[in-house]
């Protein structure tokens, strides 16, 4: 027995036990039911990189979709005022026309070029700013005929057409020009296809990538690929591309398809503008997607060869291995998304911000951007940090709640901070959360700053231009328009009553002849000062055009309230005016209405104050009139 025992623990120690069947069997058995499994690990990690590779490529159109719609959206809001102050101007006098449109140009290089056009209320050219306006009949042309046959006063977008003057491609905006409440013409803006998709070239998914923007009836406005420029004009059918103007229940979404101009299998993201009938697409093509996951597949393919040879000996090594390489892939996703968003974001500031410690680290451009001397400020989620403006505060923290609960995919906030000498800068905030506990509490945010002042400069500038007299500064008709609009809802609302003076000036023509308008002009301003002087801080004194002024005096219950408010304008203009060193004496004629007495809208209850005004000239000027007190339609 114990020469037996000694034989076999001979054997289990030389190298022939390790080829005896028994080993070689279970060894095999063990492959059997380990092999399969590497290998489903194996398929299923490629499975996995190919549904992130849609996921990333979804989120990445999403995103770019966003950022070509708001850049779209900013161009033709910046045509669409430029448009209504290039009207405004028009409707008063088309003496320095031509010298506005050549300044509005020079302001606008570098973000968008206009060829302005005007035609008078047949469709026949009147101006154009790239060539001589010899009357050309345009209104064969969709965006004049649109508003001869009674379009409303909207923004027009057209079809990519082939300018009679300009021998180019452009996409027309247009806006109808009135005159005494009819129509007077139409006004122009030309725009190149290629200012809407010049966002092209910042864009890094793959040579395959495509972006559109598409009328509501599928009309092609612009579209950039890889081949350039092209199929403007061209028709695209099927979802999202119908009526922009039904009702919907979506401004935005996804689809993957064929690309109906190329044949190119894309995943797309679209999004409606907000105030135009316009939509953007943005397509990453498959390939392009998948592409940036081939080495990691065929990583995965060699590992599995591998593991699979050595598993018998190393298996644990090859847990290990998968877990590292699952955490390599993950370091590797996240690490290129914050490459693109800084790469996106270049020449801003990038920040992160971690929620559990409150802290803010900062960029150095960031720092600048905020004006502190350190890279880290506290940061409380409930307060944020200390320089925000408290008027921006509330909006600031409800961006980003709403893109903690999903609602958002990324978050966005517009706000003013104090820099250290006191002033306020604009800022663009931008961000993404990129870590969540695990019962959902946000723990970290990484974005960006961008100082916006420039823009937000230009913005007011043009909201004011819009909505101002430029000799007096004083609201023009829109703008009093607007303001009567609401005076009389708040009147119906709260039960009262208001009142509207509307005046011109005697005797100013004769300025005009004597002095020069440049006198005229210098007379005009003062009547606006000394007006506006006889106030109170709740009245409205606008400037309609010419020498005709109109004030509205909300809360004013009765005719004698109303008369005796004109009664001391016209005191005013009765005193003498000093212009450019001459002694002036003019006058007034005035007439007044009351809301809801004399007019139960805008248009009505200026017709009436306007009447009698008229009926103040006809009486002798120099007085006041009420709407009661008007002459005989004959007279």
């Amino acid at each position: 027995m114990p020469i037996y025992t000694y034989k076999s623990l001979r054997a289990a120690g030389s190298s022939g036990a390790w080829f005896r069947r028994a080993v070689l069997l279970r060894l095999a058995v063990f492959l059997a039911l380990s092999t399969p499994l590497v290998w489903l690990a194996v398929c299923a990690e490629r499975s996995q990189l190919s549904t992130i590779a849609f996921e990333q490529s979804r989120l990445d159109v999403k995103n770019l979709a966003r950022a070509f719609s708001e850049e779209v959206n900013s161009t033709i809001s910046t045509v669409d005022m430029s448009l209504l102050h290039l009207r405004s101007h028009w409707e008063q006098g088309h003496e320095g026309f031509a010298a506005l449109v050549e300044r509005l140009n020079k302001e606008l290089h570098g973000r968008v070029i206009m060829q302005v056009a005007v035609t008078d209320a047949r469709g026949r050219l009147v101006y154009s700013n790239a060539g001589p306006a010899n009357g050309i009949d345009l209104s064969d042309r969709e965006h004049i005929r649109v508003h001869l046959q009674g379009h409303e006063d909207v923004l027009f977008v057209s079809h990519p057409v082939l300018g009679r003057v300009s021998g180019l491609w452009s996409v027309q905006f247009t806006r109808p020009i009135y005159h005494a409440g009819k129509l007077d013409g139409v006004i122009v803006a030309s725009v190149a296809p290629e200012y809407f998709s010049r966002f092209y070239s910042d864009i890094d998914l793959g040579p395959d990538t495509s972006i559109s923007l598409v009328r509501y009836d599928g009309v092609v406005v612009a579209r950039q690929s890889r081949n350039g420029v092209g199929d403007i004009g061209k028709v695209v059918t099927g979802y999202p591309y119908y009526d922009w103007r039904a009702s919907k229940t979506e401004k935005a979404g996804y689809f993957q398809r064929p690309g109906q101009l190329d044949g190119i299998e894309r995943v797309y993201a679209w999004r409606d503008l907000p105030n135009y009938p316009l939509t953007v697409t943005v397509g990453e093509s498959l390939a392009d997607a998948n592409a940036h996951f081939d080495k990691q597949k065929t990583i995965l393919v060699r590992t599995g060869a591998v593991v699979n040879v050595v598993l018998a000996l190393l298996g644990w090594f090859a847990i290990a291995a998968s877990d590292n390489r699952r955490r390599a892939v993950k370091a590797l996703a996240e690490a290129e998304a914050r490459w693109k968003l800084a790469l996106n974001a270049a020449g801003e500031g990038v920040w992160d911000w971690n929620l559990s410690t409150a802290m803010l680290n900062l960029s150095p451009r960031a720092q600048a951007l905020l004006d502190v001397g350190v890279p880290a400020i506290p940061c409380p989620p409930d307060t944020l940090y200390p320089s925000i403006h408290p008027e921006d505060m509330g909006r600031v923290i409800r961006a980003l709640r709403d893109h903690y609960e999903g609602r958002t995919p990324d978050f966005m906030a517009e706000h003013r901070v104090r820099q250290r000498d006191g002033r306020w800068s604009w800022i663009l905030a931008r961000g993404m959360l990129v870590e969540r506990a695990p019962d959902g509490a946000p723990l970290r945010i990484i974005g960006t700053f961008a100082n916006i002042d420039e823009r937000k400069s230009a913005e007011e500038q043009i909201i004011h231009q819009a909505h101002h007299d430029a000799l007096t500064g004083l609201p023009n008709r829109l703008l009093f328009g607007d303001r009567l609009q609401q005076a009389i809802r708040a009147a119906q609302r709260e039960q009262t009553k208001l009142a509207v003076l509307y005046f011109d000036l005697d005797k100013f023509k004769p300025v005009n002849d004597t002095y020069g308008h440049a006198v005229g002009d210098v007379l005009l301003v003062e009547v606006a000062k000394r007006v506006a002087g006889t106030l109170r801080e709740s009245d409205t004194l606008a400037r309609l055009g010419g020498d005709e002024f109109v004030v509205l005096l909300p809360g004013c219950s009765e005719a004698v309230q109303a008369r005796l408010v004109a009664e001391t304008v016209l005191a005013q203009l009765n005193l003498p005016f000093v212009a450019d060193g001459h002694v002036l004496n003019i006058s007034g004629s005035i007439g007044f209405a009351l809301f809801p007495d004399n007019g139960l809208d805008s248009e009505e209850l200026l017709r009436s104050a306007d009447v009698a005004m008229y009926s103040a000239k006809s009486t002798g000027r120099g007085r006041v009139c009420g709407p009661d007190e008007h002459l005989p339609v004959a007279a």
